[in-house]
């Protein structure tokens, strides 16, 4: 369903509050009659609904908590994870390992903290970096032009990027596994061997068409274009049993042994491993706009820029309680959550993540566009096109990663002007 927001002289906004996960529209010029809408072939006008705030890096704070921080006798997982580099700045993207953290800088560049015995938070310098993912004892690092650098522990293959790997717009790491997602909605996947193989490492046959990618302690879970769920590996929680009737997903985490997903009408749902209440959701928990799961517990995100967290953190178990799952008093205008095995990271920017309506201008020739779009570090969009506003037959470009800058999308190869284009943003 599309309801209209607003309109003036050359440009209208939409919000989709059903169905898939909705951010742009462009479209041909309109001309309002009452609440319709009738398009004609003069000039385009682009229409985006973001649910993101700034993070262009000036003034962003990192926030941890959890294991590191809190200390016990014989501690085999405190190496400082959750303390902050005091002189850390301008970050736009957090994430979470085992026993160390990273952080993407405005500047393309990365810093990490915690362990670094086998050098898992020391990428080679550079400054065109536009992504990162922890495993345990390993780090993943997009880059902008759509190639992976792996540090870190190469015992079970986690870190053996295969050859000529590239087109790469998503990335995420298991316990001792790696998966990408490509531009063309393949996944490819590495790591996993020896002891630790539960199929993690490779792609069943047959998986494509992906928007979003997952990776748990030993499985993995994928969202597909058509809105359907896959998962696979280690399934001793029911953790790669899809639900029935599961729907509407436009967001997906993996934790140890349990899944965690967002619906449009920004409620969560989980499944799989319960040890610690990871797939007990809090009662009343809606407007979530982003979700991450750790080892045992899970954070969400929610529109008014606070955090909700649950599962492991509050007892007295010495290996997966660390107060991980207690969010700091006051924490506010959080933009970005990241989940470690036993750790909380959030980056706090300027304003909370509220919705808002963007137009820009793109450009055309006789027979296709571009256009630039505002892009957060760790998003995928998918730009379609199709000949008339519907929920039908619309067709896709291939996928892109957000830079966290202005993003150039394109097409030149229509043979005929289309009426109407949008993004969408996983």
């Amino acid at each position: 369903r599309v309801t209209r927001l607003s309109h003036a002289k050359d440009t209208i906004a939409f919000d989709k509050s059903e169905g898939q996960h909705l951010d742009m529209f462009v479209m041909k010029k309109a001309h309002f009659l009452s609440d319709h809408i009738r398009p004609s072939l003069e000039i385009f006008l682009i229409l985006t609904l973001c649910a993101c705030a700034s993070v262009a890096g000036a003034g962003n704070q990192v926030v941890a908590w959890g294991a590191g921080k809190i200390y016990k006798p014989s501690d085999n997982n405190d190496y400082g994870q959750s303390i902050v580099p005091s002189n850390l700045t301008n970050a736009v993207m957090v994430a979470g390992g085992w026993r160390h953290s990273m952080a993407l800088k405005a500047d393309g560049t990365l810093e990490g903290w915690g362990d670094a015995t086998l050098e898992q938070t020391n990428f080679p310098a550079g400054s065109n970096y536009i992504s990162v993912a922890c495993g345990d004892l390993h780090s993943v690092a997009l880059k902008a032009d759509g190639t992976i650098s792996s540090v870190g522990d190469i015992y079970y293959g986690q870190q053996l990027v295969p050859p000529n790997l590239s087109n790469v717009v998503s990335i995420a790491c298991g316990f001792y596994h790696t998966l990408v997602l490509k531009t063309n909605g393949a996944v490819v996947a590495w790591g996993g061997v020896g002891s630790v193989n539960y199929g993690q490492g490779t792609v069943p046959a047959g998986v494509s068409n992906v928007v979003a990618i997952a990776a748990g302690g030993y499985h993995n879970l994928v969202l597909k274009k058509d809105g359907s769920l896959f998962a696979w590996g280690l399934n001793d929680s029911g953790e790669t049993n899809i639900p029935a009737g599961l729907s509407n997903v436009v967001a997906i985490a993996a934790g140890s042994g349990h899944n965690l997903v967002l619906k449009s009408d920004g409620t969560v749902f989980a499944w799989g491993l319960n040890a610690y209440g990871e797939t007990n959701i809090p009662a009343g928990l809606s407007n979530v706009v982003a979700i991450a799961a750790g080892g045992w517990h899970n954070l969400a995100l929610k529109r008014n820029g606070t955090v909700v967290a649950w599962g492991a953190g509050g007892g007295t178990n010495i290996n997966v309680d660390y107060r991980q799952n207690i969010v700091p008093a006051n924490l506010t205008n959080v933009i970005q959550i990241a989940a470690g095995d036993l750790n909380s990271l959030v980056l706090v920017g300027n304003a909370p993540p509220i919705t808002q309506a963007v137009s820009v201008q793109p450009n055309l020739t006789t027979n296709g566009f571009s256009f630039w779009l505002p892009t957060q570090n760790g998003r995928v969009y998918e730009p379609e096109f199709n000949s008339a506003l519907s929920e039908k037959n619309w067709q896709s470009l291939p996928l892109k990663a957000g830079t966290g800058g202005a993003l150039w999308f394109t097409n030149q190869t229509i043979s005929s002007p289309q009426l109407f284009y949008r993004v969408l943003q996983w």
